[in-house]
């Protein structure tokens, strides 16, 4: 049986929801809450103890991170738990944080979007090669953030906070589909996104590289919750959509159903030009206000990088079947996505025509493999059109 080593408040900014009893190994024992303050525990985890063991091990840095083994080892970590725990489990999208019994800490003295820190466990995911000044480390020398591609926290020199991702494999295309989405949404210009650049950063072997960045949406007054952790309220059926549940959460929460609605119908639209695939609940958020727990609506679309069949193999981009595509989304297949969709016409097909001379940037296979790139994303543009024209997709006609 696990030994329960010491004693934290689960702080909300300054407010204390539940004491708990965390293990030397960052493991989770015994939860009381704090009934006083109940609308202020994390939503995923107000159904029951099971519910918010959950939260508590979603909210360490995956341990399929790659890289994250090397960089526990280099920071003299145990686990990502460990981790959590050493760094107060603070984080760059809630006001979440862990005090330790008996300290007397405040969300003023520890909170990472006013507080200096250095990233050390981002560092060395993204620059595993690279040999980095540990004595730079302040306390907080990691925040914790979801998914297993390489990521790193900095702070520019005007204090604002911002993300740097890598790529999987030898390829920067996953960092280049950020841009191409942001472009994109700019020629839509639909407001309510992510605004993705490219980055210098090391990879393997102390190589130069690409990878993107992005500005932090979040801040002391505005906080992100998964539409994942916002699923855990309620009970979904088995082999159910996520979509009608979560529209009912989110309405119940305070949404507009105009605005649930033509968010995802956008969304939705031009994930389907860019051939997104893994637009999964934790790649879907909303925004909330700390402190008054009012939602303030979705958060700007992010995390676009896995699309443009980034993981097919050059020889094989020539035999997709559009119709056939599977995503991790609402549902498995792309085209049934559509199904949601209620306003058609909402994606401007005319202002959809991109400019692909910015996968010429890639280094695997680009002269040859652009021109099928350009191709597929042409013919998604022609089925978007006669979707637009009263066409159902999903069905076969």
């Amino acid at each position: 049986m696990a030994r329960y080593a010491k004693e934290y408040y689960l702080m909300h900014k300054d407010i204390p929801v539940c004491l708990m009893e965390i293990s030397d190994d960052g493991a989770l024992g015994r939860v009381r809450r704090n009934e006083a303050a109940a609308d202020h525990f994390p939503l995923g985890g107000q159904m029951n103890n099971m519910k918010f063991h959950e939260w508590w091990r979603d909210r360490a840095i995956p341990k399929t991170r790659h890289g994250a083994e090397t960089a526990l080892q280099r920071l003299g970590y145990s686990s990502t738990n460990s981790a959590l725990v050493n760094n107060l489990a603070l984080s760059l999208s809630d006001c979440y944080w862990i005090r330790p019994r008996g300290e007397d800490l405040t969300w003023k003295d520890v909170n990472l979007f006013t507080n200096d820190f250095v990233d050390t466990f981002g560092e060395l995911t993204i620059n595993q090669d690279h040999m980095i000044d540990l004595r730079k480390e302040t306390r907080f020398n990691c925040a914790t953030s979801q998914g297993e591609l390489q990521k790193k926290w900095c702070i520019d020199k005007n204090g604002r906070r911002y993300m740097i991702k890598g790529n999987y494999g030898q390829s920067y295309q996953q960092s280049l589909n950020e841009v191409f989405a942001t472009r994109l949404h700019e020629q839509q210009r639909f407001p309510h996104y992510t605004r993705y650049s490219l980055v210098q950063v090391q990879t393997d072997g102390n190589i130069e590289g690409i990878g993107c960045m992005c500005y932090d949406f979040c801040s002391e007054n505005i906080e992100c919750i998964s539409a994942w952790e916002l699923l855990q309220t309620v009970k979904v059926r088995q082999k159910e959509s996520y979509y009608y549940p979560l529209k009912n959460v989110c309405l119940e929460l305070g949404m507009d159903e105009e605005a649930f609605t033509r968010f995802l119908d956008y969304q939705i639209m031009t994930d389907y030009l860019i051939s997104n695939t893994d637009r999964h609940m934790n790649n879907i958020a909303v925004m909330r206000d700390p402190d008054t727990l009012r939602l303030l609506g979705f958060a700007p679309i992010y995390d676009s990088g896995n699309s443009m069949f980034y993981n097919t193999p050059y020889e094989k981009l020539s035999y997709i079947k559009l119709d056939e595509i599977r995503t991790h989304s609402f549902v498995e297949r792309e085209n049934r996505l559509l199904q949601y969709v209620r306003d058609r016409l909402l994606v401007d097909i005319d202002k959809a025509e991109m400019d692909f001379s910015i996968y010429e940037m890639d280094v695997v296979e680009r002269q040859i493999r652009i021109p099928l790139l350009k191709k597929l994303y042409y013919r998604k543009i022609e089925n978007l059109k006669s979707f637009q024209k009263g066409k159902d997709l999903w069905k076969k006609y």
